[in-house]
């Protein structure tokens, strides 16, 4: 173990070590002017082994969806959208509106494979809700390297197509009931070894997922479902959870009070009411199912640093540090014309951590051929693509030596 931690230690120094001198090691004298700006990273498809075979049911319901497990069991009685526009609180259509699409199949992907889900569009006079219900793979078991499809991804996307501001707010209210339970109890990370009943889970204490139990036992709790309610940059996180009964607070009120279950457990995901300026937009998003869904951006995280000489001829390494890679996880390095590879296969597979850090280091070593401005790219099977753009020209210096 000591041995192994010396290596992490060797490798994480030797990562912070090409962060400094690049920082630091481009003095006025040097021959070239370097600059490297990170460009937007880009999610596409994930490429990490999936079992195709769905581990969940779901169907379509009026804005939302009944979500039950692979044997069509029960995992909650009711499941639906409250808005909050402008005030006025009630579920779609209570208030005017229409569908302009019902149930409609999902388009493929850019990849052109199918996607399993369903989407619907309801207008509300300026505001424009779709509701995307679909599929998705979760993070695999320690056990497992296959993910499984055993999530449903619900994403609210609301635009504001008027000439007004609108302040629109989201708020799901679920009637629990995991398999044979109605008043089903819950569990979150936030707040470890603890049955929770009549919570209210908001800052510190929101989760990523929480959990609900078949039984209120944490070493034997039956079925667990999860909620997950973080879904990466791209999807707004939930701002509060409550933990409740069936019926407390109502069913068209925006407010729900934590009580206990008494018996018929129930839940609300909040989403504040905000401001949606003209032309706007706001992308809500959870996912409820068998296993915890995880952002593609998130999960096997990389982070990409540079470092070494750029001047033509010379050489500079590429260091990627991955924080809690996942089974199978691998990492491209895309060298554009004038950049070569000189040590570290092009793709590589992520290492496990070797200690209780949950890191992970990967290496390539490049040369520089020539001057001009390249875009180096290092792509990750979790479907992340990380740019930097480096911009190689030479100073006053350089062109007097190259004179020379």
């Amino acid at each position: 173990m000591k041995s192994s931690l010396r290596q992490v230690l060797l490798g994480f120094g030797l990562y912070l070590g090409v962060g400094i001198w690049f920082a630091f090691g481009q003095g006025n004298g040097s021959p070239v002017k370097v600059t490297i700006q990170d460009e937007k990273q880009v999610v596409t498809e994930v490429v990490l082994p999936i079992d195709p075979t769905p581990g969940i049911n779901f169907s379509p319901s009026n804005l939302g969806a009944q979500i039950r497990t692979a044997q069509n069991q029960t995992l909650h009685l009711s499941h639906f959208p409250i808005v909050f526009i402008d005030g006025q609180i009630g579920q779609p259509g209570q208030f005017g509106g229409q569908f302009e699409k019902v149930n409609q199949p999902l388009p493929m992907t850019a990849g052109g494979k199918p996607r399993q889900g369903f989407q619907s569009v309801f207008k509300q006079n300026d505001l424009r809700i779709t509701l995307t219900a679909e599929l998705i793979p979760t993070k695999p078991s320690e056990k497992e390297q296959k993910r499984k499809m055993d999530s449903v991804l619900m994403r609210y996307s609301v635009e504001n197509t008027g000439m007004q501001p609108r302040k629109f707010g989201l708020k799901v209210y679920m009637d629990t009931y995991v398999v044979s339970n109605d008043g089903c109890l819950f569990a979150a990370p936030t707040m470890p070894n603890k049955i929770l009943d009549g919570v209210e889970l908001k800052d510190k204490t929101l989760p990523d997922y929480v959990q609900l139990l078949q039984q209120p036992d944490l070493k034997n709790p039956g079925y667990v479902a999860h909620l997950t309610v973080n879904l990466g940059t791209a999807i707004e996180k939930a701002s509060r959870v409550v933990l409740s009964r069936h019926g407390a607070g109502g069913f068209n009120g925006w407010e729900m009070p934590a009580m206990q279950s008494m018996g018929d457990s129930a839940l609300a995901i909040f989403f504040e009411p905000k401001e949606i300026k003209p032309g706007g937009k706001r992308e809500f998003g959870y996912a409820y199912g068998k296993g915890v869904a995880v952002p593609a951006e998130s999960e096997g995280r990389v982070e990409v640093q540079l470092g070494g000489s750029f001047e033509p001829g010379k050489t500079f390494t590429v260091s990627a540090m991955v924080k809690d890679p996942v089974g199978g996880q691998a990492l491209t390095l895309e060298l554009p014309k004038g950049l070569t590879l000189l040590e570290g296969k092009e793709t590589q597979p992520v290492p496990q951590p070797l200690t209780d850090l949950p890191q992970s280091l990967v290496l390539w070593k490049c040369r520089v051929l020539e001057f001009g401005q390249f875009a180096l790219r290092v792509r990750s099977s979790t479907g992340v693509t990380h740019t930097k753009m480096i911009t190689i020209a030479p100073t006053e210096a350089g062109k007097k030596d190259a004179g020379n």
